[in-house]
């Protein structure tokens, strides 16, 4: 027992003696390696920075690029869709969903579709913005019955 109380630290409170070189070594190291990985960081921030601009290629190019909506009812390519007919509309089921269509031109034509509404009536308002060819006039069609479908709001 007293060989065991000998081992024990006789400083107030508990504390471990940190005064010997033990911990100055550790804290220098921990000094030494922050300033290296700074110049490091610093040195490879400068790296980039030397490099030409090239345009970035698309990861997925078959993947449409996604284009938000502008408030106002905007296209994407900025010129305004033509204004709303000026007789009110007749009242019509909730809401689906609604359908953007972006042309070749890269206008977007955006349409809510409710529940009751055609799929030939839904087809006819698109094509009434941005007409198609009668091929992609079958295929809008086909489409927007699907998900009708899906949905639950075909008659």
């Amino acid at each position: 027992m007293e060989a065991a109380a000998g081992w024990r630290c006789r400083r107030p409170g508990g504390r471990l003696d940190m005064s010997h070189g033990f911990v100055r070594h550790i804290r220098r190291n921990q000094l030494a390696r922050d300033a290296y990985e700074r110049s490091v960081r610093q040195a490879r921030g400068r790296a980039r920075g030397r490099h030409t601009a090239t345009p970035p290629r698309p990861r997925r190019p078959d993947q449409p690029v996604y284009r938000p909506r502008r408030p106002g009812g905007g296209g994407a390519s900025g010129e305004g869709s033509p204004p709303p007919p000026a007789t009110p509309p007749e009242p019509r089921g909730p809401r689906l969903f609604c359908l953007d269509f972006e042309g070749d031109d890269g206008r977007v034509t955006s349409v809510i579709v409710h529940q009751g509404d055609s799929a030939e009536e839904v087809t006819r308002r698109v094509c009434a913005r941005s007409p198609l060819e009668p091929p992609l006039r079958r295929a809008l069609c086909q489409r927007v019955q699907d998900e009708l479908s899906k949905r639950g709001g075909a008659r």
